[in-house]
């Protein structure tokens, strides 16, 4: 079981390795939500490897403890398992205090309620499902582990399609390296910020809130990755907001010019560059 204790000292987890694992498979762990890469084996233990980067692995072996705790069928080992998932996770995995004290109380009767580890398994599962499953998808792990998959054909496509480009997760990696050195990376973020935007669910307070954010960190003026927009789409982005009018439709005219702005120069000089012809170079056909 997990050792809280040992956390820092411990080794990192094996790397899963690329064998029997095609790109499109690889892919999917960042397609929907966080179970697409658990279900997965390979998924799970590339998962594994960027929560321990992140100190984060506690997460994912409360899970898998609770996993193994509902399929025990023997009561006096499962009470005592109970108690040790308790001992191992309560320090080291944060809950709630309403969680916490069912995940306790669960413990302290020997029938073990099975309903009482529910809220404490919520609370875990929609940590990784909003934060560290987010972060999994843009780290340099995933990316690296997609690049090794990636098959020189679908790099290839990128010069013939922009859509292709940013539709890829390597080749949007790759671009944002790009547009890094010219300094015009703001433009790609808040484009992948409002493709995140537009997979919330609508009209919800996550969707609101994703809208503030957005607009206070590309949109504001004089922000340090002001997205530079034609006269009035702003004013019209800030009172929706403003009149709570926020849907999946509320950064349309915006993410047109932005895409627009990237195909027309930065995407040219991209497919010129050493960039994408030194990836071009290292993928297999």
């Amino acid at each position: 079981m997990f050792d809280g204790k040992e956390k820092v000292n411990r080794d990192p987890p094996p790397m899963p390795s690329t064998d029997g694992v095609e790109y499109p498979r690889a892919a999917s762990w960042a397609a929907g939500n966080c179970a697409n890469v658990l279900n997965d084996d390979k998924g799970k233990q590339l998962f594994r490897c960027f929560l321990f980067q992140s100190l984060a692995e506690e997460n994912l072996a409360f899970l898998e403890a609770m996993d193994k705790l509902k399929k025990m069928k023997i009561s006096d080992e499962k009470v005592a398992y109970a108690r040790e998932i308790l001992e191992t996770y309560q320090q080291s995995i944060n809950l709630s205090s309403s969680s916490m004290k069912s995940l306790r109380n669960a413990v302290a009767n020997e029938t073990l309620d099975m309903e009482e580890f529910a809220p404490a398994i919520k609370e875990v599962k929609r940590l990784l499902e909003n934060d560290q499953f987010p972060r999994f998808r843009r780290s340099e792990l995933y990316l690296e582990y997609l690049e090794e998959l990636l098959p020189r054909s679908y790099a290839e496509k990128w010069a013939q399609s922009f859509e292709s480009l940013l539709g890829n997760h390597v080749g949007r990696h790759h671009f944002r390296i790009f547009l890094r050195s010219i300094h015009a990376e703001e433009n790609l973020r808040f484009w992948e910020a409002v493709v995140e935007f537009r997979s919330s669910r609508h009209k919800t307070a996550a969707m609101n809130n994703l809208g503030k954010v957005i607009l206070t960190t590309y949109l504001a003026e004089g922000t340090a990755n002001e997205v530079f927009l034609p006269f009035g789409v702003r004013q019209v982005i800030e009172r929706r907001i403003h009149d709570n009018q926020i849907d999946i439709t509320l950064f349309d005219e915006a993410i047109k010019h932005v895409e627009q702005v990237l195909r027309n120069d930065p995407y040219v000089r991209f497919l010129q560059s050493h960039q994408y012809i030194d990836l071009l170079s290292k993928l297999k056909s």
